[in-house]
């Protein structure tokens, strides 16, 4: 990749920081940031002091108008995360106390409706929004968006819709494990019992058994250590009833966060942020896809 100047970026949406992660040693810069959740802000900032986080709400018209006008001209690439409890099938699915009800539809339409604004008001050469695939039947037709699968970077799976102008990221082949990013101990084994386990099925000395297999792709990681009805567990034989809760260290390495990533929150904002954040490894793909159309 040949030198070439910084692409000026913003990230709506931010939570934790995964697309400025992703952007780290490439020539991207990311200037201002923008979340409504206080925590999440907190640890984007402290993991990224070079850019300029704000607090706020983007369906707010002031704060969008404000937002709009100081940085009209001045912006390359936006980047995001929209939030997705509006249309994933762990709110809407099995469960109806979960159900997500009118109010909180109508709040989240919106704010994905300001963050297409955003774009258009901002006129970027690039722009990439990230969500569930079930987005996909909210957005109007003309809009660009592709489905990628981490598990062609990474080792999870990890299916996500990839709304925006950008690139296609080159073909990936990662033959990862979720082995290679948990840890090897200790652990914790909780105290209630395994309710429900989302996640794939494993073969240890010739018996079937729902898990995390080391040895395989790991399950999409999700919400679940703020959630009494799902867990998410690794197979391990060796253990107490063969399995053990994942911990939330390991689901910001699946994730891709690096080790010296630091959360600020209570441990089941933490792994909110976690879960919300994009696949790390995947985006860095697309930003390095753009950072190479931009070179020429």
């Amino acid at each position: 990749m040949t030198q070439t100047a910084a692409i000026k970026a913003i990230d709506l949406c931010c939570g934790a920081g995964g697309w400025a992660v992703a952007a780290r040693g490439l020539p991207i810069r990311i200037t201002h940031a923008f979340d409504r959740w206080s925590e999440a802000a907190k640890t984007y900032q402290i993991n990224h002091p070079a850019t300029q986080v704000a607090l706020g709400d983007l369906r707010d018209p002031m704060h969008l108008e404000n937002l709009i006008r100081s940085l009209r001209g001045q912006v390359d690439l936006v980047l995001g995360g929209i939030p997705c409890e509006w249309v994933s099938i762990y709110r809407n699915g099995w469960n109806p106390r979960t159900k997500v009800g009118e109010k909180e539809r109508g709040e989240q339409r919106e704010l994905l409706d300001n963050c297409l604004a955003i774009v258009r008001a901002l006129a970027p050469r690039w722009w990439c929004l990230e969500d569930v695939v079930g987005l996909e039947k909210e957005l109007p037709l003309p809009i660009p968006r592709r489905v990628i699968d981490a598990a062609d970077y990474s080792p999870q799976n990890r299916r996500r819709l990839y709304v925006g102008d950008f690139p296609p990221p080159a073909p990936g082949r990662s033959g990862e494990t979720s082995g290679a990013r948990l840890r090897p101990g200790p652990y914790r084994v909780g105290p209630r019992q395994w309710s429900r386990v989302v996640t794939s099925s494993c073969q240890y000395d010739g018996k079937s058994t729902a898990g995390l297999c080391p040895d395989r792709k790991s399950p999409t990681v999700c919400d679940f250590g703020s959630r009494r009805d799902a867990e998410l567990a690794v197979v391990n034989p060796r253990l107490p009833g063969g399995k053990r809760q994942v911990e939330w260290q390991e689901a910001a390495r699946l994730q891709g966060f690096p080790e010296d990533y630091l959360f600020f929150g209570a441990p089941t904002a933490v792994w909110k942020m976690i879960a919300q954040a994009i696949q790390i490894d995947t985006g860095r793909a697309i930003l390095e896809a753009i950072c190479r159309e931009a070179s020429g």
